[in-house]
């Protein structure tokens, strides 16, 4: 006859615990890893649609006819219409402004750097700040009396889905702007 091994029997509870340890462990690990894949993907389907507009702002602005906004009535300027499908966590893109300059999540208008820049964040993750060339001077578009104007601010998408945004070419005193054509929460 066989005796039995008290000794062995005793280990049995350790070594669920140690397997349970372990299974939580490597679950807990690969759900930061998916959580931290998820931040990284968003921001590359912002940085990718970022590029796309950009080579076409840049075909704009290297052969478009500007609109003087100081002239009413002057016919209107070359235009790119973009539509923009923008991810469930995104916190805001935006064009000639840093809207969260102090990250404490408060979003305020204004301009940043001539308008020059391109800033967006996603959800979890860290600010993304473009520096453009001079060329590049969004500015906020203002519809009044059937003509969009001038907005001495950047303009900010603070929404996901779909949105369409107009860029026209326009001029005021010589030099040459971006206006955007929408408007937002931020007027």
């Amino acid at each position: 006859m066989r005796s039995f091994d008290t000794y062995a029997a005793e280990f049995i509870p350790i070594r669920l615990m140690l397997s349970i340890a372990i299974v939580a462990a490597i679950s807990g690990l690969l759900a930061v890893g998916y959580t931290n894949f998820s931040v990284t993907n968003t921001e590359h389907q912002v940085e990718n649609q970022w590029l796309s507009l950009q080579s076409e702002l840049y075909s704009l602005l290297g052969s478009g006819v500007a609109r003087d906004v100081d002239v009413p009535g002057d016919s209107a300027g070359t235009k790119r219409v973009y539509t923009f499908d923008l991810p469930d966590n995104l916190v805001y893109l935006a064009f000639g402004v840093d809207p969260d300059t102090d990250n404490n999540g408060m979003l305020q208008t204004g301009l940043t750097e001539e308008g020059a820049v391109l800033c967006y964040k996603v959800e979890g993750g860290s600010k993304h700040i473009k520096w453009l060339d001079d060329q590049f001077c969004f500015r906020e578009g203002l519809l009044g009396n059937g003509e969009w104007d001038l907005v001495n601010q950047g303009f900010i998408l603070d929404s996901s889905g779909v949105s369409t945004l107009t860029f026209e070419l326009v001029q005021q005193q010589g030099k040459q702007y971006l206006l955007i054509h929408s408007s937002d929460s931020y007027t």
